[in-house]
């Protein structure tokens, strides 16, 4: 789903449903645009997350993956497709963000939404 840039969202075992043609995802009135919401990536790891939980039961080496992180980590950087292998390995970044940088660019977005303003009166 996350490769055609949706996220269920409210995602468990109940949701899923096994047909003679493999695994039907059902209930997605709350499903979201990945791209276009700020909670996206937490709602991939909850979703992912309970799935691991559940399916643990059977196979107790799901409870220490991180495939949620993964997923999304390959969709950041441009890299998933339906067929991507995956680990259920990830590690995260302990890199320092560059504060500076980012305030940076929000001051150069205002000083250019300031002209775009100021060429608009005129």
């Amino acid at each position: 789903m996350l490769c055609a840039g949706v996220i269920h969202g409210d995602l468990s075992e109940f949701n899923i449903l096994v047909g003679a043609d493999g695994p039907v995802i059902i209930d997605l009135p709350q499903a979201v645009d990945a791209a276009g919401n700020n909670h996206a990536k937490a709602m991939l790891e909850r979703d992912v997350n309970n799935l691991a939980h559940y399916f643990g039961h059977f196979a107790p080496e799901l409870l220490h993956t991180k495939y949620g992180k993964e997923i999304w980590a390959l969709y950041e950087h441009g890299d998933l497709l339906p067929d991507s292998p995956l680990t259920g390995q990830f590690r995260e970044s302990n890199k320092p963000v560059d504060l500076h940088g980012v305030m940076r660019e929000i001051d150069d977005a205002r000083a250019e939404e300031a002209a775009r303003l100021l060429r608009m009166q005129e």
